[in-house]
């Protein structure tokens, strides 16, 4: 007998929602596979808001770099 794969078990996934991607046509952007471009698009704005997010913190969080001559 051969092996049995479970129902739920999809070889790609959608990097921004997770969800399963049935279909053999795929949004692949990146490296990774979308749903959609909207799906593609939503990541990427998530991911500037996150890089901005950390650049707006990090020189609070950061000491000033000392002189030296």
């Amino acid at each position: 007998m051969g092996k049995v794969k479970p129902e739920n078990e999809w070889k790609f996934k959608c990097a921004n929602t997770g969800k399963a991607i049935k279909r053999r046509k795929r949004y692949y952007r990146n490296g990774k596979y979308y749903t959609t471009k909207a799906a593609f698009q939503a990541q990427m704005a998530k991911e500037a808001e996150d890089k901005a997010a950390k650049a707006a913190a990090a020189p609070e969080a950061a000491p000033a770099p000392a002189e030296t001559k």
